[in-house]
């Protein structure tokens, strides 16, 4: 259906999106990459696009590609919780701690509870030995969403990290 309705709208932003989330779920990058530049080839600000194409970019490895596309979005739209946090994983991927904690907590000024954000910046502070924070932090990952399998897991091995093989294994 979606061949048929781009055949009759070639640039249809929806349906070019839509083929792109299509492609990226079925394992194909090169085809999901191709669909979300000529959504922003038509709409360069689109937030959802933008997101989704640099993480495939990141999932490709292209880690500076990534920051690239990012950086002009994040400085349009710094509130966006979305993006601060996809640059915040670019940039921690690529080995840039400090810069990558800065976009996570500028995701959590934007939206308090954002579970995601919320999560890795747990995950950095428990790499870095702050085990007290990041518990804090997955509690709060939790808390605002109960079905964050990775927040949960990772609290539980840093409860048996911890020693506290009963809260380890609730």
């Amino acid at each position: 259906q979606f061949e048929q309705a781009l055949a009759q709208e070639p640039d249809d932003a929806k349906v070019l999106f839509a083929l792109g989330n299509t492609a990226t779920r079925l394992g194909l990058p090169g085809p999901a990459e191709q669909f979300f530049r000529r959504v922003l080839a038509q709409d360069p600000t689109r937030l959802e696009a933008i997101v989704n194409l640099a993480n495939l970019l990141r999932g490709a490895g292209q880690f500076d590609a990534a920051i690239a596309l990012l950086l002009p979005a994040v400085a349009r739209d710094p509130a966006s919780p979305e993006l601060q946090l996809t640059l915040g994983s670019a940039l921690r991927e690529k080995g840039d701690a400090t810069a990558a904690k800065a976009h996570y907590r500028a995701a959590l000024a934007a939206r308090p509870n954002y579970a995601p954000a919320l999560a890795n910046l747990a995950d950095m502070l428990c790499d870095e030995g702050d085990r007290d924070a990041a518990r804090t932090l997955y509690d709060q990952a939790i808390k605002a969403d109960p079905r964050n399998a990775q927040a949960r897991l990772n609290r539980a091995i840093l409860h048996l990290l911890n020693g506290d093989l009963k809260a380890g294994w609730r």
